[in-house]
């Protein structure tokens, strides 16, 4: 399976080491989506604009979830 990086970009990047197995790019976005909907309860209230972004074992940029109140 291949492993993709999950990173949290809010004018920083909090880098992701470990990545996580995701049967396609479509299951690395699903779970991408849902980790920006987690983000956003956990900070509910919080303006600052954050993404989740999804890069594949290539290094691509493939999917960026915002993260909204």
């Amino acid at each position: 399976m291949p492993v993709y990086q999950f990173k949290i970009v809010d004018g920083v990047t909090l880098e992701d080491p470990v990545g996580l197995d995701c049967e396609s790019d479509t299951d690395a976005k699903t779970k991408a989506n849902f980790f920006a909907r987690q983000i956003a309860i956990d900070l509910d209230g919080d303006d600052e604009a954050r993404s989740v972004i999804v890069v594949d074992e290539n290094g691509t940029e493939i999917h960026k979830a915002p993260v909204k109140p």
